[in-house]
């Protein structure tokens, strides 16, 4: 700001301090009453405009340093230059300013300046970020308040659950107690009565050994003979009863507090992506006639390790059976192109006949088709179970024809757009990755880390990309032998993946991490 006790510059040139009660900006100088009268009534300051030296003070000292001549020549700012964006005097604009194409009398320019529109816009962009930032501090105080609300009622929440946890406790160690008291009485008449039973025997074999003892000592051994007779018989008679007596017992049961139902959940091993490393087992073609005459669109592998390839070819429409060495086991001819084929149980696969737009069940071990169901294409996936029935249909990004599920997470590619999606099963896009210009993206499968491996047909490249969508890395090239690579799967259980070029040579690699 200005100086808060500003002196009459006038007067301070006669050596007289008198307090100033105006400001000239023209001459740059404070003023006091006596002064300003006499500058009204001189001849080269009558038009010199003159504010209140309070309204000085409120300046701001950036506002307040602006001076009205030239620093270099003394003499007043009469112009101001477009092209260089400053002003300048009389002498400026003979040494500097000859030739600038867009000199202008500094009145015009600024004249209208505190009344122009961009001033106008520029006071309302102040008050409106003054009044938004007025908005967000009331906010995140209205935030820090009804946070301590909301703590409130979540420790009164956990206080609620933990007085049902230790009731139901409580109710729990009372059954038990219960139920353990009835077991004790129940067990105790039982075995009281079975004390008393032995007792009952053990007097009875005491009065038989106290008649021995007699019988001995006393009798002779004629007696003896006679009485050795009765004796044995009460004996058999009260010992037999022993052989009645049942006593069943059991471990202990140990009572365990456990939850209904426990999740068992594979976690596979995170591994980056510069680790995983392909080691090719063989390399076989499919059996055709010639390689125009094969379209593989789709593989997929059972657990045994048998191959069923997709061949899509109109001249061919057929699924392919062989082992994992690569050898020919034999042909299921469809009445349609099928596009994609997927392994159902150790029997039957599921295949898609493209232009007819079904799903049709297939029996590998009869050849026979066992139940279709309508599919959909365009922009929608949809869901069937095992017997066909329609489960759910969700929409994606753009055209896709291949997908692969794991963990209850969707993989799709679109060729179109040259990209890979993740997705909840409900469509909601987790990530997208965009693969190189052309790629055109095909085949896609996941291996147990959740990792992504896509077939590129046109860049003719196997890509895998990280499970966050975030990084990827080129594993195969047209170097390794990929040409047109649409097919591909990956079997978690022995870590092989199978790729397939749509001539129908398919390369198949050991997959270690």
């Amino acid at each position: 700001m200005a100086s808060s006790v500003p002196i009459c510059d006038i007067c301070m040139t006669d050596n007289i301090t008198k307090s100033a009660s105006g400001w000239c900006s023209e001459c740059e100088e404070a003023i006091c009453n006596e002064c300003e009268r006499q500058h009204r009534r001189m001849g080269l300051t009558t038009n010199h405009t003159t504010i209140h030296i309070k309204d000085y003070t409120k300046l701001t000292s950036s506002i307040a340093a602006i001076k009205q001549k030239c620093i270099h020549h003394n003499l007043k700012f009469d112009f101001y230059c477009l092209n260089h964006n400053e002003q300048c005097c009389v002498s400026c604009v003979v040494e500097k300013h000859g030739t600038c194409q867009k000199l202008k009398p500094l009145l015009k320019v600024v004249g209208s300046v505190k009344s122009s529109t961009a001033f106008a816009d520029l006071e309302d962009r102040t008050k409106d970020i003054s009044a938004l930032i007025f908005d967000l501090i009331r906010e995140k105080r209205h935030n820090r308040a009804n946070f301590g609300v909301q703590k409130s009622q979540i420790i009164s929440e956990v206080q609620n659950v933990r007085a049902a946890i230790n009731n139901d406790l409580l109710n729990f160690e009372k059954d038990l107690l219960d139920k353990l008291d009835n077991l004790e009485k129940k067990q105790n008449v039982n075995i009281d009565s079975f004390i008393g039973k032995l007792s009952e025997m053990r007097k009875n074999i005491d009065n038989i050994s106290g008649d021995l003892e007699r019988t001995k000592q006393h009798a002779s051994n004629f007696q003896a003979f006679l009485e050795f007779s009765p004796i044995l018989k009460k004996l058999e008679r009260d010992v037999k009863e022993l052989g009645k007596l049942e006593v069943k017992s059991s471990s202990s049961k140990k009572i365990l507090l456990k939850k209904e139902k426990q999740g068992q959940i594979d976690v596979p091993v995170s591994n980056t992506l510069d680790n995983i490393k392909l080691t090719n087992i063989c390399s076989f073609k499919t059996p055709g006639e010639v390689s125009n005459n094969i379209h593989i669109t789709g593989i997929d592998m059972f657990d045994e390790g048998i191959i069923v390839l997709a061949d899509y070819h109109p001249s061919q429409r057929r699924l392919v059976i062989m082992n994992q060495e690569g050898e020919f086991i034999k042909t299921i001819q469809l009445l349609n192109q099928c596009y994609d084929v997927a392994v159902i149980d150790k029997d039957t696969v599921a295949t898609t006949l493209f232009f007819a737009k079904k799903v049709v069940i297939v029996d590998v071990n009869s050849s026979k088709l066992e139940r279709q169901s309508v599919s959909l294409s365009n922009l929608t996936i949809q869901f069937f179970d095992i017997s066909g029935n329609s489960l759910s249909t969700l929409l994606t990004a753009d055209i896709s024809i291949h997908c692969s599920v794991l963990n209850d997470k969707l993989y799709y590619t679109t060729h179109n757009s040259n990209a890979v999606y993740s997705a909840e099963l409900n469509g909601e896009v987790r990530w997208k990755f965009d693969c190189q210009k052309s790629a055109y993206p095909t085949g896609i499968t996941n291996d147990a880390a959740g990792n992504v491996f896509v077939a590129c047909n046109d860049s003719n490249q196997l890509i895998v990309v990280g499970k966050d969508g975030e990084n990827s890395r080129v594993l195969l090239t047209e170097e390794d032998g990929l040409h047109k690579p649409i097919a591909i799967h990956y079997n978690r259980k022995t870590n092989t993946l199978l790729v397939c070029n749509r001539s129908g040579t398919c390369l198949q690699y050991k997959v270690t991490k």
